[in-house]
């Protein structure tokens, strides 16, 4: 093998920006560009990529003080189609390619000492069954009910777990694996994070390392409907895309998992993103009894050394071992070169638009980069398309998108009726309480009949804000312009807590403005809906599903498993309980305070509504009995609401995009949104100011319109004061701005910029 270059152009993440470094390469190693190596930066040691590498030295360079790479980490870490579609994405966002490779490669991987990657291992444990453990066997009288339950699980998932795993997501204590190991049932043993076992148990999942080859579950029979859409995913061009418009509970996944076979088959690989973590277990349970240890699993939710194994799992994969990738947003960035298929799920979901930091992508766009690169197709499905994709069906030529529908549920299962309750109506009757009276009426059969109901609330905690009832006011957060929210403990009682920056408090017993104790808790969040349903129903089996109860590695799955297994009657939870989960025993969907939702001042508010509502409908009756919907409002004439009553979402489309259109707003037009973050609320007023005058000759001479600066709908974010410029132009237009380099020029220190094309919100 020829000698590497002599010298190294190495980028390393020193700064806000990282930073380009040129090395020395003495023992000629053969390096690339897309290598990362070992090196030592004043003293540190870390881990670099390499940009170029360089024959000769800038004249200024002084070979003799160059440091020497200490040795090659990772090959081609970084290959030139990926970094071309990384320059791709970073121009789209108006950032730099190295802010772009920051979020695209896993964290962990670049600007830290190299021992910590891959130098010497942590063990992991790993827990076994012994040969012949059985929890029923003629010994299991010996078990306690725990040490019963722990072998059980075992024997389900194939015989292994991590001790980790057994300890935190399913809480069993360290002395019930002890006393199991003392009685021969089961044994530990130690495997080091990132070796070769290591990587290969946790892309199987463990559970299917064990062989279970043979026991995979076999392809359904699609309906004709699956079948079409199938036949046309195949005839789309490579690079194109097609929307599978299927109403929920049409066997959208079906058609994901048989496409996946078919790219697996001609020895391709496929990506299948999800918008929430909360979503990643049941899709990855589906996908992992299809296919086994061919699945890599990547999302935020994995820890730093799971992120990176799957990431060199992505880099080995061939036409002789491809895999399929199940993963949200982050994982359409892994480098998957053999790529035939790229599915989103739920395409309309907000939550594939990253806001911050920079790059604020959306991963559709990104797919889109990637389909046309690769040559890949890209299969977008929704049950509520959102509008950008609907107009993209409507048009012909470069960056039109196909069209297929799902109609009908599988089984010809009808979709569930709509029930509005006017709570104007239980008001003007004395009914004053916060869930109404058929609302009431339906839970009380629910168990007796075996049936589960999903309650969405807008809001988490137990109140949305604490407000004196002598002179009204409302205790706000220190830090940011917002209402802090109660929250409710069974063991430290009420509390204060800030759903922007985490700050928390106890409960003053007297109002710091009058000195009244006549404080009140105003409107509900989960808690307090959770409380209410236990306390007048004491019968009913009520969990709750929101960010705070699903905190830690496994929470999403816990709580899905625990109400699956029929553990609970009502699950009560915010927005995430909406998106695409399949619960079968679920007959009732339930929206408290739907007026939450509907009264946003935002441009996108209907259809993000709209999308929700249908969603959480989709919830009831996809088994074999008949589901049934259930909506409290104060506005049941609201243009939403009939939308929702009578389901033609299509309808809603047409005259949304029409209203669009004849304002020329977004997707007829674009626009970007500026945002200026600092401590001090006067440098940044300033700073806006200044950058609002400095751009507005460029802006207004490529015909787009400024408005700001301002101060953002929220002011102040974690004590950081915050303003912001809104452009609009043309639609296809370029961002009228010069680099974000210049951009920055001239802001004081303390100030921060970010650009974000396309918002989503403001």
């Amino acid at each position: 093998m020829p000698p590497g270059p002599t010298w190294l152009q190495i980028w390393l993440e020193a700064g806000r920006e990282g930073r380009i470094f040129t090395y020395a390469n003495p023992l000629g190693l053969p390096l690339a560009s897309g290598d990362l190596v070992r090196l030592k930066l004043r003293g540190r040691r870390h881990v670099g990529l390499v940009v170029e590498g360089l024959e000769r030295l800038p004249p200024e360079l002084d070979p003799d003080r160059l440091q020497p790479v200490e040795g090659l980490h990772q090959s081609a870490a970084v290959d030139p189609h990926w970094r071309a579609l990384l320059s791709e994405v970073a121009a789209d966002c108006h950032t730099s390619l190295f802010k772009t490779l920051k979020t695209a490669l896993p964290p962990g991987w670049l600007g830290q000492r190299p021992e910590r990657q891959g130098g010497p291992a942590r063990n992991r444990w790993l827990v076994e069954l012994t040969p012949g453990a059985d929890a029923t066997g003629p010994s299991s009288s010996a078990l306690t009910p725990r040490q019963q339950s722990l072998l059980e699980l075992l024997e389900q998932r194939g015989g292994r777990a991590w001790l980790s795993t057994l300890t935190t997501a399913e809480r069993f204590s360290r002395s019930v694996v002890e006393g199991l190991e003392r009685q021969g049932q089961l044994r530990r043993r130690a495997v080091a994070a990132g070796s070769a076992e290591f990587m290969t148990l946790q892309a199987a999942g463990v559970a299917a390392v064990d062989g279970t080859a043979g026991t995979l579950e076999p392809p359904q029979a699609p309906s004709a409907a699956q079948r079409q859409a199938l036949e046309r995913l195949a005839a789309t061009p490579p690079g194109g895309a097609l929307l599978l418009w299927g109403v929920t509970g049409s066997g959208k996944t079906e058609v994901y998992l048989q496409a996946c076979a078919l790219a697996l088959a001609e020895g391709q690989s496929a990506l299948v993103l999800t918008p929430e973590i909360g979503l990643v277990p049941q899709l990855l349970d589906r996908f992992k009894a299809r296919f086994a240890s061919s699945i890599v699993e990547y999302h935020s939710g994995l820890s730093e050394a799971q992120r990176i194994a799957s990431w060199r799992r992505c880099l080995e994969a061939d036409r002789a071992q491809p895999v399929v990738v199940v993963g949200t947003r982050s994982a359409v960035f892994l480098p998957l070169r053999d790529l035939a298929l790229i599915v989103l799920d739920e395409e309309h979901d907000s939550s594939y638009k990253q806001d911050a930091p920079m790059p604020c992508y959306h991963a559709r766009d990104v797919a889109r980069h990637r389909a046309r690169r690769s040559g890949a197709r890209l299969l977008l499905g929704s049950a509520t398309p959102s509008l950008e994709t609907w107009l993209a069906c409507q048009q012909s030529g470069p960056g039109a998108t196909a069209l297929v529908r799902l109609p009908e549920r599988i089984g010809q299962r009808p979709l569930p009726p709509v029930r509005v309750v006017d709570m104007r109506q239980e008001l003007a009757e004395g009914h004053r309480r916060l869930i109404s009276r058929p609302l009431m009426e339906r839970l009380e059969r629910l168990r007796e009949q075996g049936e589960q109901a999903v309650v969405l609330v807008p809001r988490r905690g137990y109140s949305s804000f604490l407000s004196c009832r002598s002179c009204g006011e409302v205790v706000q957060c220190p830090h940011c312009d917002v209402a802090l929210t109660v929250h409710r403990s069974v063991r430290s009682g009420d509390w204060l807590r800030c759903h922007w920056c985490d700050h928390r408090q106890d409960i003053e017993p007297r109002c710091g403005a009058c000195g009244s104790t006549a404080f009140k808790p105003f409107g509900a969040g989960t808690q307090r809906v959770m409380e209410q349903l236990s306390n007048e129903l004491e019968d009913l089996r009520v969990l709750r599903f929101d960010r705070d109860t699903t905190r830690g590695q496994g929470g999403h799955r816990r709580l899905l498993e625990q109400f699956a297994a029929g553990e609970a009657d009502v699950l009560v939870g915010t927005q995430m309980l909406a998106k695409g989960m399949d619960l079968p025993a679920v007959t009732l969907a339930a929206v408290l305070a739907a007026d939450g939702l509907l009264h946003r001042p935002d441009l996108r508010s209907s259809e993000q509504s709209l999308q929700l509502l249908l969603q959480l409908a989709g919830r009831a009756g996809r088994g074999e009995r008949a589901g049934e919907v259930l909506v409290q409002t104060y506005c049941p004439d609201h243009a939403v609401i009939r939308h929702l009553v009578d389901g033609r979402y299509e309808r809603f489309l047409e005259q949304e995009l029409e209203i669009r259109r004849q304002a020329g707003l977004v997707p007829f037009s674009r626009a970007a949104l500026l945002r200026l973050v600092g401590v001090s609320a006067s440098a940044t007023a300033t700073a806006a100011t200044t950058l609002a005058e400095r751009i507005a000759p460029q802006v207004l001479s490529a015909g787009w319109v400024m408005v700001g600066p301002a101060p953002a709908p929220i002011t102040r974010v974690a004590g950081r004061s915050r303003w912001q410029l809104l452009l609009h132009g043309p639609s296809g237009s370029p961002l009228p701005l010069p680099p974000e380099a210049e951009l920055r020029q001239g802001l004081p220190k303390g100030v921060g910029l970010a650009i974000d094309p396309d918002p989503l919100e403001l």
